[in-house]
């Protein structure tokens, strides 16, 4: 029997060494980092309930979420304020917190306690502390229950009935507690709503350029987009406008390019030219001395340079990134801006993944997709990333079924669509202009976007857009213009196919 005392003894004692240290780690990692780290906690709802340890501890974490929830400064001096400036009964609350010293020391040294440590990601730790929590909840109510089964007056089965119901309970609050409920839903899209209805827009989510665009998908809103083509087409010259119109047009976001295509370099220089429409030659290589490009040039860089706190810009410099990396980086961005986040990926194919050598091309590609599908819901972000087909799809006009073989490139996507640029294979195509009254007149390719999947759109339109190679920047035709280019498709299929029944025709004669 000593040694059983003694084995749950240790045990407790053990119990509360946890307990104490990853309460620690909560409010040191918070007087470390408090705006990544406050917002965290304010969006896991972790209140000074779910601390179980010293009230020491508890008390000094309901100042600090106080002082976040009054939009303040968590800082030394203002907790100090907060602290000392309510009293219960004889002593105040920085005494019941330890003391001025015990609080300094926090915020000074935060991580001078034994085992505390800087974590990038509190999310682990809170959810220990809950795990732990709900367990020793769980455990107090079946013995209560059990004491009343054994000594009890009630029928076993009514208090057996009784003791599920409580653990319901406790399930239903751990799992589902913090589920928003229809109307707050109702309510979110209100104030959407009327938000955009102030800035005047006919969509819910993001603006770029792209007028038409943005009225068939809705604006780029919170969900995973795959911008798709074959090889050539302009998925990285798309996807690098579609970053900087993110950026320049929406003035709450913060935009994520990864380029794992092109360097930081090349892809600087192409959000440059596009920006102030400057040779793209011109941006990185001024060789020849030109007043009109080399104002532009320099007002391009001026105002790039100004996205600089919103636009962030990562490549392959610093080693390959793995979709792990990827999702760190953009949970941290969210939490330190604090506002909407838009991610831009060129291409989903770069993305590493641990053992990916076990796994066929299909399987990394449906695991990426899922993976950016749920990062868009997870972390309530913009994710939009280009993805090749194989070469042989390259020489027509790519269709949704082109990418069955990929399940999850088809069916993860909130939206689909397709680039195909007819020059490229044909050089006597129709969909070529001219460019007159310029210094030197050149030919313009139309590139058409196939909106191939739209959950909640029109599905199977195209729109078209002149490319201007110069400035490696795509323009949207206007709609009477689309709708003449969707005509002259529609009607090249219909004289392919009568040729092709022609032809068809005349061999069965033949024999």
């Amino acid at each position: 029997m000593p040694r059983k005392n003694s084995e749950n003894k240790t045990g407790l004692i053990e119990y509360l060494q946890e307990i104490a240290l990853d309460e620690e780690f909560i409010l040191a990692n918070l007087a470390f980092e408090p705006v990544v780290i406050g917002r965290q906690l304010v969006e896991n709802h972790f209140s000074v309930t779910d601390f179980q340890g010293t009230e020491p501890n508890r008390v000094l974490l309901a100042a600090m979420l106080e002082v976040i929830d009054d939009e303040e400064a968590l800082n030394l001096p203002n907790l100090i304020t907060r602290l000392a400036g309510q009293v219960r009964g004889k002593k105040t609350r920085l005494d019941l917190a330890g003391g001025e010293d015990r609080v300094r020391n926090l915020f000074l040294s935060p991580f001078s306690q034994p085992g505390v440590k800087m974590l990038d990601d509190i999310d682990p730790v809170i959810e220990r502390i809950r795990d732990r929590n709900v367990r020793f909840e769980a455990h107090r109510i079946m013995v209560q229950f059990s004491e009343r089964v054994i000594h009890g007056d009630k029928d076993a089965f009514e208090v057996l009935g009784n003791c599920i119901q409580s653990l319901r309970n406790l399930f239903l609050q751990g799992s589902t507690g913090y589920m928003r409920s229809l109307e707050s839903h109702l309510d979110e899209m209100r104030e959407l709503i009327e938000d955009h209805r102030v800035k005047r827009r006919s969509y819910l989510g993001l603006q770029t350029n792209f007028p038409i665009l943005m009225e068939k998908l809705n604006g780029f809103q919170k969900e995973f987009y795959l911008i798709t083509g074959g090889v050539g087409m302009g998925k990285s010259t798309f996807a690098t406008q579609l970053a900087w119109d993110l950026v320049s047009l929406n003035p709450d976001l913060t935009v994520m390019f990864f380029s794992l295509d092109l360097n930081r370099l090349d892809a600087t220089s192409k959000i440059v030219s596009q920006s102030v429409e400057v040779p793209i030659d011109y941006v990185k290589n001024p060789y020849v001395t030109r007043p009109d490009c080399e104002d532009n040039r320099k007002k391009g860089l001026e105002t790039v340079a100004a996205m600089n706190n919103r636009l962030i810009l990562v490549d392959e410099s610093t080693g390959r990134l793995f979709i792990d990396d990827i999702k760190k980086y953009v949970k941290r961005t969210r939490l330190e801006r604090g506002g909407d986040v838009a991610v831009v990926i060129d291409p989903l194919f770069k993305i590493q993944m641990r053992n990916q050598q076990q796994m066929s091309f299909n399987e990394r590609c449906n695991f990426l997709s899922s993976e950016l599908k749920s990062l868009a819901a997870v972390e309530g972000v913009t994710v939009i990333a280009t993805a090749g087909l194989p070469k042989a799809i390259s020489n027509r006009r790519p269709v949704k079924e082109d990418l069955e073989e990929i399940m999850g490139l088809l069916y993860d996507p909130y939206a689909v669509f397709f680039l195909y640029c007819d020059y490229l294979n044909n050089f006597d195509t129709t969909f070529l202009e001219w460019e007159w009254g310029k210094e030197d007149s050149f030919m313009i390719p139309i590139t058409e976007v196939f909106v191939a999947k739209n959950k909640m759109g029109t599905i199977n339109s195209r729109i078209f857009y002149r490319y201007f190679e110069a400035y490696a920047k795509f323009k949207e035709c206007a709609p009477q213009e689309v709708e003449n280019y969707s005509a002259m498709i529609d009607n090249l299929e219909r004289f392919k196919e009568q040729a092709s029944t022609v032809k068809r025709a005349s061999r069965q004669e033949e024999f």
